[in-house]
């Protein structure tokens, strides 16, 4: 009784002296202090794809936004203002419309087609991969084929060309950029996947019976969630930057409600006069840049904290 008393009064204890979940990704973040900076960048552009407009339910306002324009009120009175403090900090459009506005509300589209054609493509590449490493043989030469087709064509003009074809719409582009998506993430995965299947406590679930349905869902998939991470922190930031390119090109996700960055930067280019404006690019561009050098940057510290090999040394952001 005694043993068991002082176990009881042992274990609570150890609990205790353990790290809490805030202590331990605040030593990842001094350790990693640029996938922090990361981190507080994709922090601020969540809040302003969520917040900086009004949220509308049934018609009608719940939540007001904290932009301080709509994206499109024009005025003309006012237009290509130099940047002021604090009625329009990045200055205005051609058309008086604030360029901060617009870039509050450029955002959303971006943090939606982001994670929205990441997350798809992901799970399409990690479904393709799994099957062609699993089954092998024919299905995986017929998958690596197929996909070694699709890498082969210059992405940026076929994108456009399924673009026009399909009518430009973020639909569009979610499944235009998922398309390009898929080969080069299930390439990883596939790689991941043999050498996952060499360890030998996959040999073991096979000798004692265990279907390919369990030996995946219970050895193989968690063991390559990792690098799965890593893959769509950095991809997140290439949809963005994908998504800008063809916005540019006037085949984005583009509308009078929600600008998309790359229109925006299109629409500064159009006068020819960016010496004498220079915020009217400046301020979309710098967006974009920063954005996808967030999450490339946080991509970069998962894959330091994530892999064992790497975990502990001083390599990476």
């Amino acid at each position: 009784m005694a043993a068991a008393a002082t176990t009881d009064e042992v274990i609570p204890l150890v609990e205790a002296s353990g790290p809490s979940w805030y202590r331990t990704w605040g030593r990842h973040a001094r350790n990693k202090p640029l996938g922090a900076i990361g981190a507080v960048f994709i922090f601020i552009l969540v809040i302003a794809a969520i917040f900086g407009q009004d949220i509308n339910i049934g018609g009608e306002t719940i939540i007001p936004g904290f932009s301080p324009y709509p994206a499109s009120e024009t005025n003309v009175i006012n237009k290509l203002a130099s940047p002021t403090f604090p009625e329009h900090i990045a200055g205005t459009d051609s058309l008086g419309r604030d360029l901060f506005s617009r870039i509050i509300y450029g955002a959303r589209p971006a943090i939606i087609i982001g994670i929205v054609a990441t997350g798809l493509g992901i799970l399409g590449g990690l479904i393709i991969g799994m099957i062609s490493a699993y089954a092998g043989g024919v299905t995986d030469l017929l998958l690596q084929r197929i996909s070694d087709a699709f890498q082969a064509l210059p992405p940026l003009l076929l994108m456009m060309t399924l673009v026009t074809v399909l009518t430009p719409s973020m639909t569009t582009v979610i499944l235009v950029i998922v398309i390009f998506l898929i080969p080069g993430t299930q390439r990883v995965v596939r790689g991941t996947v043999f050498s996952t299947m060499e360890n030998t406590y996959v040999e073991a679930a096979r000798t004692i019976g265990a279907g390919p349905g369990r030996i995946i869902t219970r050895h193989i998939l968690p063991n390559i969630m990792a690098p799965i991470l890593v893959i769509a922190s950095v991809t997140i930031g290439g949809t963005i930057l994908a998504e800008a390119a063809l916005s540019f090109l006037g085949l984005g996700a583009n509308s009078a409600e929600n600008p998309t960055w790359g229109f925006v930067l299109f629409e500064a280019t159009q006068r020819g006069n960016l010496d004498r404006w220079p915020w009217l690019a400046l301020t979309p561009g710098a967006a974009i840049t920063l954005i996808v050098l967030a999450f490339n940057l946080l991509g970069d510290a998962l894959r330091d904290i994530l892999d064992p090999r790497l975990r502990g040394t001083g390599a990476g952001a």
